[in-house]
């Protein structure tokens, strides 16, 4: 098992919600600025987005109005939210996370988000060494402003198609998600791990062949367990 590859989710799996993903929470933090403002009007359909999304709502089109609001938002805002959010990382999960880097397992981060997001708050959190891909969808960039987006990962069967490009084989690939982006990839790997923080999820995809985590850390019974019953089979 040691050297199987870890695909990661990134929001809500290594950054828990509570409340907002890291886009969500990169739009309440700019509906709040006072340097060129949201209008009235703006802040209502980032809220009205923000609450599909939340539910997992018209994924498409919350992409679509999420980069019209952002036009314009400067990098460093990025960075302010990252900074700000990066602290929902527990210590208890990053010093896991650095374990299995340092113990020599191959790390990939594969999200439907936004990379941008994603490397910030994991470099925040000293954890962006950890992973040999962080990938996602990306900003566009002019004069350091938000011009776009370029759209890598939008839906979930992209994340399938980006593995299958990286020739890397379900039988020694574990995966580790929290929802429905995440499912074309769990019902790939051999060893799929849903993150179930609340106990909810397990309720909701009961009738799929997942392993259950309540934290990170949980992980290593799931490898452990999975290296006893390779040895077994011997």
């Amino acid at each position: 098992m040691k050297n199987h590859t870890i695909i990661w989710d990134f929001d809500g799996t290594i950054l828990p919600m509570a409340p907002f993903d890291s886009e969500q929470s990169l739009l309440v933090y700019r509906m709040s600025q006072t340097e060129n403002p949201f209008s009235w009007f703006k802040k209502g359909y980032a809220r009205v987005i923000i609450y599909a999304d939340r539910r997992e709502w018209f994924r498409k089109t919350f992409k679509k109005a999420y980069v019209r609001l952002l036009k314009g938002t400067s990098s460093s805002t990025l960075d302010e939210v990252c900074g700000n959010i990066a602290h929902k990382i527990s210590t208890a999960d990053r010093s896991f996370l650095r374990k299995l880097k340092d113990t020599g397992y191959d790390m990939i981060v594969l999200s439907c988000g936004t990379a941008d997001l994603s490397e910030r708050v994991l470099k925040v959190a000293g954890l962006k060494d950890c992973f040999r891909l962080i990938e996602g969808n990306r900003f566009r960039f002019s004069a350091d402003r938000i011009a776009g987006m370029d759209f890598h990962i939008p839906d979930p069967s992209d994340k399938l198609d980006r593995v299958k490009n990286l020739k890397l084989s379900p039988q020694r690939t574990i995966v580790v998600g929290d929802g429905y982006t995440d499912l074309p990839l769990l019902n790939w790997s051999s060893i799929p791990v849903m993150i179930d923080r609340t106990g909810q999820k397990k309720k909701r995809f009961t009738s799929h062949n997942f392993y259950f985590i309540s934290s990170i850390p949980d992980i290593m019974n799931i490898i452990e367990a999975n290296i006893t019953q390779r040895k077994t089979s011997r």
